[in-house]
């Protein structure tokens, strides 16, 4: 799937968390759709591709739903390099080991959001109710990572069998 095609994707699943997730019945359920397909993009891409997706796809998020520019773009970014990094080194990218590796670096993305947003003076709630958050975003993510794993990875592999790399980006 070519660049464009997964930021399109993505935008899309923007949309989806930012409108259909925020109405009555759904306003408990908070998952970060475009997170948990960055970190397909990050599975199946690898660590250059997932960074400038999650830059891309953090900014935009950044721009239109947040209160300052650069959080989302910064902790997307980097936790879909080190995702990519991580899921290259395990070469049997069991089903398990895929979702605990979505878990702990949703886990993670929330610690960084919570720090960036005390570092610069947003944060107003302890460390507390971020690890709270950070649980639960783990347990609604890990759900649609269940989810969506096979429509990504099905999605993402069409490239790959095709005979492009990540080096003609």
């Amino acid at each position: 799937m070519r660049p464009v095609w997964i930021l399109l994707t993505m935008m899309g699943m923007l949309i989806i968390q930012s409108t259909v997730l925020q109405v009555q019945p759904f306003t408990f359920i908070a998952p970060n759709i475009p997170f948990v397909m960055l970190l397909f993009v990050a599975l199946k891409r690898g660590p250059l591709y997932a960074l400038y997706i999650g830059l891309c796809i953090g900014l935009l998020q950044d721009v239109l739903y947040g209160t300052y520019l650069g959080m989302h773009a910064f902790t997307y970014a980097t936790i879909g390099y080190f995702a990519g990094t991580t899921f290259r080194s395990y070469w049997t990218r069991q089903f398990m080991v895929v979702v605990l590796i979505i878990l702990g670096y949703t886990f993670l993305s929330e610690l960084t959001a919570y720090g960036l947003s005390r570092l610069f003076g947003q944060g107003h709630y302890d460390l507390t109710s971020a690890m709270l958050q950070g649980v639960r975003m783990m347990i609604w993510n890990g759900i649609f990572a269940l989810l969506l794993y096979s429509p990504s990875v099905r999605l993402l592999d069409d490239e790959r069998r095709s005979g492009r790399t990540e080096e003609s980006i």
